[in-house]
């Protein structure tokens, strides 16, 4: 799957299952009951949303997704997974840059996230991105129990 094979837009309420079935091929991930994600995908709806949710679309359908907050000139990469038959095709790097503009277009400065510490692919694209490790959290993560690399990166210029 090449770029020209998908496309990034905003995620739409009727993107659900597919999110969800993203969501669940990642064990270790954060898993948003169905009741968030459905109020996270009406703030597309409404005016000025808080988050801004994009997925990849293919062919065959909903390959990736991110989620992004802002508030208060601080944005937040709340989740981004990709499905692991087109990982490392520059599908995630398109959703995260998505969310980037879509947090320096609410006037962020600065984009935060946190990450896995044994996640080396996911840190190596931050790291690709701009993002620098700023802290870490001790714990943070069950199931299994495992620290988050807390990393950030400017939005300005």
């Amino acid at each position: 799957m090449r770029a020209a094979d998908w496309m990034v837009r905003r995620a739409l309420a009727n993107d659900l299952e597919s999110i969800l079935a993203i969501e669940r091929e990642y064990a270790e991930a954060p898993h948003w009951s169905q009741a968030v994600w459905l109020a996270v995908l009406a703030e597309e709806e409404g005016s000025e949303p808080a988050r801004g949710s994009f997925v990849s679309e293919g062919r065959d359908g909903v390959v990736g997704f991110a989620v992004v907050s802002c508030s208060c000139g601080v944005a937040e990469l709340e989740s981004v997974a990709v499905a692991e038959r087109v990982r490392r095709k520059g599908v995630g790097r398109a959703l995260c840059r998505a969310a980037m503009e879509w947090a320096q277009g609410r006037a962020a400065e600065v984009i935060e996230l946190e990450v896995r510490a044994s996640s080396m692919g996911a840190l190596a694209l931050y790291r690709s991105l701009g993002f620098r490790e700023t802290g870490v959290r001790r714990g943070y993560y069950r199931d299994p129990m495992e620290d988050a690399v807390l990393m950030s990166a400017s939005l300005r210029g």
